[in-house]
Order: C-alpha cells, then sequence, then structure tokens
C-alpha cells in the first residue's frame, strides 16, 4: 500500500501548466536562483540581479503595486500566478508563504514566463 503525506496531496496541481511552472521554479530554487520576499527582491533590483518576479494572486494591493512599480522603473518582467501564498512556500519546501519571488537567472525567467502564459 502506497502512502502519501498530506503536503503532497495538497500540492496536487490543477494541471499540467501548473506542473510546469511548479517543476521550473524548483529547479530555480535547487540552482540557488531565487530570491524569496519582497524586500529582498527590491533590494537585489538595483544590482541587476532579478530577471522576473512572479507574484502571487493572493498578495496583497499595496506589495503588487510596489513590486510592479519597482519593476516597471527597473525594466524588469513581472507576472502574476494563480498559485496563493502558502501553496507557493510549500512547493518551495518554505514554512513561511512568500507573497512572490524573483528568479536570478534569464534561462530560468524565460521557462518560467512561457509556463506561466500556457
Amino acid at each position: 500500500m502506497k502512502y502519501t503525506t498530506d503536503w503532497k496531496r495538497n500540492l496536487q496541481l490543477e494541471n499540467k501548466n501548473n506542473q510546469r511552472l511548479h517543476g521550473m521554479l524548483g529547479f530555480a530554487q535547487r540552482a540557488g536562483k531565487l530570491v524569496m520576499g519582497t524586500e529582498l527582491i527590491c533590494a537585489s533590483m538595483p544590482r541587476g540581479a532579478v530577471k522576473l518576479v512572479v507574484i502571487s494572486n493572493e498578495a496583497s494591493d499595496a506589495t503588487k503595486k510596489k513590486l510592479i512599480s519597482k519593476c516597471r522603473f527597473y525594466g524588469i518582467s513581472a507576472i502574476e500566478v494563480n498559485i496563493d501564498t502558502e501553496r507557493l512556500g510549500k512547493m518551495l519546501g518554505k514554512t513561511y508563504a512568500p507573497a512572490a519571488v524573483a528568479v536570478a537567472d534569464e534561462g530560468f525567467a524565460n521557462e518560467i514566463k512561457k509556463a506561466a502564459e500556457e
């Protein structure tokens, strides 16, 4: 008999596109190419370390506004994904719920954008 832990059961995603997005975010995190948390993302933008910002649909309006305005100023792409903050944290192995993550690698950024648009 095969047992599945609660977190695995809860992380089953709705469709293949979300699975691809989840996989690409996981690869980027294991490669050390993700920055998590609004303040760290904003601090990384002026250095040119951020290539893409992925914002959860549950992020507050103030957080979304802050990140999007900074992205526009620095010429960085930003996408909003239909993943709640708790699930985003769990899929990246975190105990907290980040409202946004930033991708620091151009290749990962392009693949994550493609996966989110599908």
